[in-house]
């Protein structure tokens, strides 16, 4: 048992060296992301002034070419009638002609180079948003990792068995990470891009009032609507964290609400058959339900091109059991959960069968080219019926 209890020493000694250098990476990647946010910060407030500028020149230019036109006819009409002109009105005539054709040609160089600049800025900004998104994959995957080397290691070693447990654990923290990410991903691409351009906007409509006061008031009205936008991201990503339908009204009524929402925008015809949820059904399984058929319907919206779609809610003592259908396109099931696994995702159809798999659950989908597709879903209705699984497994 000394033996045993020296061999965990110096495993543990190892590990916690491993968590130091883990943490310490962390930290250096976490100061990199912070400088390129910075940076981006910038760049998106450099491409809002270019765009500005680019509005206020493409004007300019407008009005310089029309002056120009104008010119050229002047010249036309002094050069039929050159007698009846003196010397100088001619010659003053030529110099506003060629000051206005300097000013023209300058002006839409300007535009040129102000464009150019424009989509230098836009290449920037996309880089920085895919080096942060990035970084950030790398930032939870070093997360989870330390999660679980800072674990004891000798409660593992003593009891073979806990590595289920502890696999189970691992997928929990991935989870979490996910959970953490997606919410950072919808903040920082919502609320976040809102707030950044009502800041910029704030400045510019200092030095437009200044200028114009009709302007900036417009300015103004602009700006309103930004923080409005934020303000209704805000409201939907505290929604999505947890559903306030599912407090103020039964499962189905939510389901229903929910659903009609999402579709409100398509021509999709609803049939819905749902047996009235009874108070044995766990929330959290309610909660299952509901998201499954969130993220269910997101797809068909997104994907489908659905005329018709149907959900039926059953259940017993032991299993509720969720059939989601449409008459869409269809998409080959194996070769798309390939695909989005391979690029990372843990969103739409992979959180779709993270949540089934979590409650020990079972999930079938049937899809093909042209024929639609069936969602079916099978739950467990409590915790009794977890541990009866687990005892006999």
């Amino acid at each position: 048992m000394n033996n045993t209890n020296k061999n965990v020493s110096n495993i543990n000694e190892i590990i916690n060296k491993i968590i130091d250098e883990i943490g310490l990476s962390r930290e250096q990647i976490l100061n990199i992301v912070d400088n390129v946010r910075s940076e981006q910060e910038n760049l998106i407030f450099e491409l809002s002034q270019v765009r500005c500028d680019i509005d206020k020149t493409i004007k300019e230019v407008d009005m310089l070419e029309k002056k120009d036109k104008l010119m050229r006819r002047i010249l036309v009409d002094v050069s039929k009638n050159f007698s009846i002109y003196d010397e100088n009105k001619i010659k003053a005539a030529y110099q506003e002609a060629s000051d206005i054709r300097a000013k023209f040609m300058t002006k839409v160089n300007e535009e040129k180079m102000l464009r150019k600049r424009r989509l230098q800025l836009e290449i920037s900004l996309k880089k920085s948003m895919e080096n942060i998104e990035n970084a950030e994959k790398i930032i939870n995957r070093m997360g989870i990792a330390l999660n679980y080397l800072e674990g004891n290691i000798l409660s593992i070693l003593e009891d073979v068995d806990k590595r289920a447990e502890m696999f189970i654990g691992i997928k929990v923290l991935e989870a979490q990470e996910n959970e953490r990410e997606r919410i950072a991903r919808d903040i920082h691409d919502g609320p976040a891009q809102h707030m950044a351009s009502a800041i910029m906007k704030v400045d510019i409509c200092k030095m437009v009032i200044q200028k114009n006061l009709d302007e900036g008031l417009k300015d103004l009205e602009e700006l309103k609507e930004n923080v409005k936008s934020a303000l209704k991201e805000v409201r939907n990503i505290i929604f999505d964290l947890r559903p306030m339908s599912l407090e103020e009204l039964d499962l189905n009524e939510a389901i229903e609400q929910t659903i009609r929402s999402i579709v409100k925008e398509t021509n999709i015809e609803l049939q819905l058959k749902l047996k009235s949820i009874r108070s044995e059904i766990e929330p959290i399984i309610q909660v299952a339900v509901y998201r499954i058929i969130q993220e269910a319907f997101n797809n068909i919206k997104k994907h489908s091109k659905a005329k018709c779609a149907q959900v039926k809610l059953d259940f017993g003592t032991k299993y509720l059991t969720l059939i989601i259908s449409d008459d869409g396109i269809g998409f080959n099931v194996e070769e798309t959960l390939k695909k989005v696994r391979a690029q990372g995702g843990s969103y739409g159809l992979i959180g779709i069968f993270d949540r089934v798999n979590q409650l020990q659950g079972k999930i079938k989908i049937k899809s093909s080219q042209e024929s639609g597709t069936v969602y079916n879903v099978e739950l467990p209705v409590n915790r009794e019926v977890f541990k009866d699984e687990k005892k006999n497994n």
